[in-house]
């Protein structure tokens, strides 16, 4: 198993892309702890997981509130021991949609809502799993961010805004920590369908002629939180198809 030993934790895993990385993770060893805002969600997941034959909990975090970031990081250090692994994952879904907007027509709120859910949100979470990480002789940082951080996307400036922001941070980490033995990584996603759908017959602008499904990101990830990658740091893994080639972005 590629991450026995491993201590994951998780953040907006109750469904689509942070759901699979939890259930990849823990089939291969890893104790999960899997953080999101939907409790009836998070713990069908976990159970998913035991049914499976995997270990794994579930904590209520909200990663705009710093002090539910912070006992989110406490609750798994208490059950598993310290982290080894921490996946950035969560991001303000619906409000994004709410502030489809070009930026002229955003407000301050909107602009500042979005920064602090994208942004801010994957300092908290940085911020208190980094001394466990230390405590524990190193880990792996991965921040999931979008390829709209380099190319842009009409009506998206903030939440663009804030995935750039994101892979500063993820270099910033890396050289600050790396003597430390922590690894940060980002991996830039492309479009990803994360319902059931027949994605071999929904062909986009992806080189691979297919959209990504929520496995794709969570074998990203994988990878990653591995000692497979244990001289890999600082980097931006792209996971879209090839979009980007086409002048397309997640």
């Amino acid at each position: 198993m590629r991450l026995k030993g491993k201590v994951a934790l998780v953040t907006g895993a109750t469904r689509g892309c942070g759901r699979s990385i939890a259930e990849i993770f823990a089939a291969e060893g890893a104790k999960v702890v899997l953080g999101g805002r939907t409790v009836e969600r998070g713990h069908k997941n976990v159970q998913i997981i035991r049914d499976a034959g995997g270990e794994a909990m579930f904590v209520p975090l909200d990663v705009t509130d710093e002090e539910s970031a912070k006992a989110a990081v406490a609750a798994t250090v208490e059950a598993y021991g310290p982290i080894t692994t921490l996946v950035n994952n969560a991001a303000p879904t619906q409000l994004i949609t709410k502030t489809f907007k070009p930026t002229a027509d955003l407000s301050l709120a909107d602009w500042n809502q979005i920064l602090h859910g994208t942004l801010t949100s994957a300092f908290f979470m940085a911020k208190y799993a980094i001394p466990h990480m230390l405590a524990g002789g190193g880990g792996s940082i991965i921040n999931i961010s979008s390829g709209g951080s380099s190319t842009g996307v009409r009506n998206l400036s903030a939440y663009n805004a804030g995935k750039a922001g994101i892979n500063s941070l993820t270099r910033s980490i890396a050289i600050e920590y790396g003597e430390h033995g922590i690894r940060c990584n980002t991996i830039i996603v492309g479009r990803v369908i994360s319902y059931q759908v027949d994605r071999e017959r929904r062909p986009g602008k992806e080189m691979l002629m297919r959209p990504g499904g929520p496995r794709d990101i969570g074998n990203a990830a994988l990878y990653l939180a591995s000692d497979e990658a244990d001289w890999v740091t600082g980097s931006e893994l792209t996971a879209d198809g090839g979009a980007r080639f086409n002048g397309s972005s997640g």
